[in-house]
């Protein structure tokens, strides 16, 4: 009780409920040594900013299985809306993934764009209400964030509304503003938009590696980058002239 406790929080809305949960309960229990440095990234802003991208290389989406538990399916309906990409929301599975793989390809080839659910064991279309609700009341959005690879993108994250500011590490501790740019040679954001696939970038499997990454896609375990690094790269046998 006398020491202070900042947690951290990031995540998109897969782990935003639960930092809400955390809040709600801290408040009504009265804990004045906790504080929270809130974080937490919304998805629909930064795929939006993806297909408003002049140099967009993609044909299709597949919709994430663990942000949709929460949000549902609906948030993507801007996508066949407003720009004509199909969008499958699925699950983790090899076959999830295969199915809708092949959900979307059926669209492509039958001209049709709309959003659909694979993942129906454990995504709901209008999403978990009760989850929502909790955010609603602890969150606001943020004027703007910084994404790595992406820039700044309006309304995109999250910070504690002002009925839990007394709660919010940034105003306890007047935490200033810090910005930590890419390096110039990573090229996230051109693999991202599906210009570039991760072994084309120029620093990919050198200077960049999930044991010393530069890009946000090689940091996380499921970035795209670290998943090309670990199973997707062609390793070919070195064999002498004359050997054989």
């Amino acid at each position: 009780p006398d020491r202070e406790v900042v947690f951290y929080a990031i995540g998109f809305e897969t782990t935003a409920p639960s930092t809400a949960l955390t809040l709600q309960r801290a408040k009504k229990e009265g804990i004045e040594n906790f504080s929270v440095f809130c974080n937490h990234v919304t998805i629909v802003p930064p795929v939006r900013a993806l297909l408003d991208s002049p140099d967009l290389r993609l044909d299709a989406f597949i919709g994430p299985g663990h942000v949709s538990t929460v949000i549902g399916c609906r948030p993507y309906e801007f996508m066949p809306a407003d720009y004509g990409k199909p969008c499958v929301v699925a699950g983790f599975e090899p076959l999830d993934l295969m199915q809708s793989v092949l959900m979307l390809i059926r669209q492509l080839d039958e001209g049709r764009c709309e959003v659909e659910n694979q993942y129906g064991r454990a995504v709901l279309w209008e999403g978990n209400l009760k989850a929502l609700d909790a955010m609603s009341e602890v969150f606001e959005l943020r004027p703007y964030f910084e994404w790595r690879g992406l820039g700044f993108i309006a309304q995109s994250a999250l910070k504690l509304s002002p009925a839990y500011a007394d709660l919010d590490a940034e105003l306890r501790y007047s935490t200033p503003g810090v910005r930590v740019a890419d390096p110039k040679a990573c090229q996230c954001g051109e693999v991202l938009k599906g210009v570039l696939k991760p072994p084309e970038c120029k620093v990919f499997g050198t200077a960049c590696t999930p044991e010393r990454p530069l890009g946000a896609l090689m940091v996380s375990s499921e970035g795209a980058c670290a998943a090309y690094y670990n199973f997707g790269r062609k390793s070919f046998e070195k064999v002498e002239i004359g050997s054989r």
